[in-house]
């Protein structure tokens, strides 16, 4: 993503988003009462009767109700009631519209605060651009997973089983390992910089071995899961171990910050449900604050309150998409979590 503008003293930035995930940051940014503008197209009636309706480019401001994030159709629509339009008299005031967002186009959001949380996702977008494709692959002798770590999310891209030795090979000399030569092909295929292969078992190694010799154009890091399929992907992205390769992704970090919650229960160094996590933000005993996407929707005044408490005591916030691995553990404590500096007595 192009940031263009922050202005911290009218709480409003400019941003030129680049890809589909930029849509997808900018999707988390904009909030209802917020007031987003740029270029759309709005239909316009004929004024004659038997003539055609047509689009017209317009420039229009909303304040948006609400945003419709498709990720079929890679779009963004920002629904809300017009402020401000250019031409006027193509757009009434308080006419409903649909802001159309796009990669390559300019859009201005101004937010009634703009705070910590939003610059670091803007941040995060913006050093997003430009980086390498990795390709994430885990395998074993029965099965391979082929998948893409994306700011959104696994984007799994193919699931190739191994044939097995049977019927239809009896008497047959087979030639070379097709379950490896589909796996390379596919990867040939899906393209990427580099790529992680991992998996449970000494597969992964003979793999390894059947690349030797072969151009794959490709930098080609092997590691160890205990697990295929989507656990081992979720295994491998949780683990830190791919960091150095793949460091900055959301969905990793986001994994990575609810490890942390649940491994300091045992230990009283974690704050789980709202009423412990405002306690320990408005202390200032939490460093670290995971908390789903849905919470700002749906408990979304409370939600704020502790972050705005979390914000005076530089604690970090951490947002959780609720369909990924790490969104559903957080769930099942609360939907809100913190790690603690230290233990806290939480009133009752």
């Amino acid at each position: 993503m192009q940031i263009l503008k922050v202005d911290r003293k009218n709480n409003m930035f400019e941003a030129i988003p680049d890809s589909f995930d930029d849509l997808w940051h900018l999707e988390r940014l904009i909030e209802p009462g917020d007031l987003v503008s740029g270029i759309s197209e709005r239909k316009i009636k004929a004024e004659n009767e038997g003539d055609k309706a047509f689009r017209q480019t317009i420039f229009v401001e909303v304040e948006v109700e609400k945003t419709i994030f498709h990720d079929v159709s890679r779009q963004l629509r920002i629904q809300g009631i017009v402020t401000a339009a250019s031409p006027e008299e193509l757009v009434p005031l308080k006419a409903h519209h649909t802001i159309e967002a796009e990669p390559g186009r300019k859009i201005i959001v101004r937010k009634k605060a703009l705070r910590n949380f939003h610059i670091e996702r803007l941040e995060r977008a913006k050093n997003s651009d430009g980086r390498e494709k990795v390709l994430l692959v885990v395998m074993d002798d029965e099965e391979a997973e082929l998948a893409f770590l994306k700011d959104t999310g696994i984007e799994v891209k193919a699931r190739i089983r191994a044939e097995r030795e049977g019927k239809r090979f009896k008497g047959e000399k087979r030639k070379g390992n097709p379950y490896f030569e589909e796996i390379f092909g596919k990867m040939q295929g899906l393209g990427g910089g580099k790529a992680v292969v991992a998996g449970p078992g000494f597969e992964k190694q003979n793999f390894e071995k059947f690349l030797k010799g072969k151009k794959t154009g490709t930098e080609i890091v092997f590691e160890s899961t205990n697990s295929v399929g989507t656990t081992g992907l979720n295994e491998l992205i949780k683990s830190g171990r791919i960091d150095r390769i793949i460091g900055g992704f959301h969905s990793a970090e986001e994994a990575k910050a609810v490890e942390r919650v649940l491994a300091g229960i045992p230990g009283g160094l974690a704050a789980i449900g709202m009423s412990e996590v405002r306690q320990s933000a408005e202390s200032g005993a939490a460093a670290e604050i995971a908390i789903l996407e849905t919470m700002m929707t749906d408990n979304r005044k409370e939600s704020m309150d502790v972050l705005d408490a979390a914000e005076k005591h530089n604690t970090k916030t951490r947002f959780v998409d609720p369909e990924s691995e790490a969104g559903k553990k957080l769930e099942g404590i609360g939907g809100i979590a913190a790690v603690l500096r230290y233990k806290v007595k939480w009133d009752s």
